[in-house]
Order: C-alpha cells, then structure tokens, then sequence
C-alpha cells in the first residue's frame, strides 16, 4: 500500500540523505524542497536574501508537491516529503490535508545536536556531500535555529524518532 512519509529535521539533520535511503527501501518518489528552491528560484534571489521571500517560494512549493504527491499516491507509489516542516503549523497542515484525502503520514523526525548538524552542513558547502543543493552560511544556519520548532511531546509520540 502506498505511504507518505514526512521527513523531520533541522538544517543539517541529514534529512536528504535519510530520504534517499529510505527510497531505494521503500521505492518511494522524494519531493525535496531544496531541489525545487534551487532549480526554480534561487536565480532570481534577491541581494541580501530575505526570509520572506524564501517563505513566499517555498510555501508555493509544498502546494505543488502536495498536488503531486496526491497523484502519486493514487497511483500506488509511496512519497517521501523532504520539505523540511521546521514549524508546527507546517506539519499540522500537511498532515491533516493528507489525512482528508485518505492518507495517514508517517513522520520520521532527525533529532540530532546542533554541533554535529554544523559539521554537516560544512562539509556538504564543501562539496563533501551527495545532497548539497547551495551553501548555508553560518548566519543562515544560526537562523535556522531561531525558526525550527522540534516536535513535541504529542508529536514525538506520533513519529519515528532518529539519532542519526
């Protein structure tokens, strides 16, 4: 039976490449957020980069994949969703526009310490990684730290919970 899986973490997590393997284990379709931001709008980024403006993208993004991901799943074909979801209310939404159409996701949360996810994301801007899509500075990355809102109890309770 065909199942949607969404991929929990912050930057640096791992969450691409853990999405990867659990394609090839589940011969599921990935919709990585990153891919599409890279491919479809980093080229018209403005100069200095917004939060706003990456959000806008983003949010037009998971419309589409959600869109996609219907079709997929209709089909008999599992998705994986690597878009992130560093809010709450991102993941609720997701959740609850899956489960009206019939489909209970299945969330799979990277919850790995800030120092080895730093590391990470250095290596991968050096190039040291299959999943790199553009660099994350380290503003970007302390940012990330202000916005990502790891689950909750409630949540964790739900979820596959990794230590990577």
């Amino acid at each position: 039976m065909a199942q949607v899986f969404l991929i929990v973490g912050n930057t640096g997590a791992g969450k691409s490449t853990y999405a990867a393997k659990l394609a090839q284990q589940e011969k599921a379709h990935i919709f990585a957020v990153d891919v599409w931001m890279k491919n479809l709008f980093l080229m018209d980024m403005p100069d200095p980069a917004s939060y706003e403006w990456a959000l806008e993208r983003t949010q037009r993004i998971e419309v589409q994949q959600l869109i996609e991901t219907l079709g997929l799943l209709e089909k008999g074909m599992s998705v994986i969703l690597d878009i992130g979801f560093f809010a709450r209310s991102q993941r609720q939404r997701v959740a609850n526009f899956l489960r009206q159409n019939d489909h209970i996701p299945q969330v799979h949360y990277l919850d790995v310490d800030k120092e080895t996810r730093w590391q990470r994301v250095q290596d991968r801007n050096r190039g040291e990684s299959e999943t790199y899509q553009f660099e994350v500075s380290r503003e970007v990355f302390e940012f990330c730290e202000t916005i990502f809102e790891p689950l909750g109890e409630e949540e964790r309770a739900q979820a596959f919970v990794l230590k990577p």
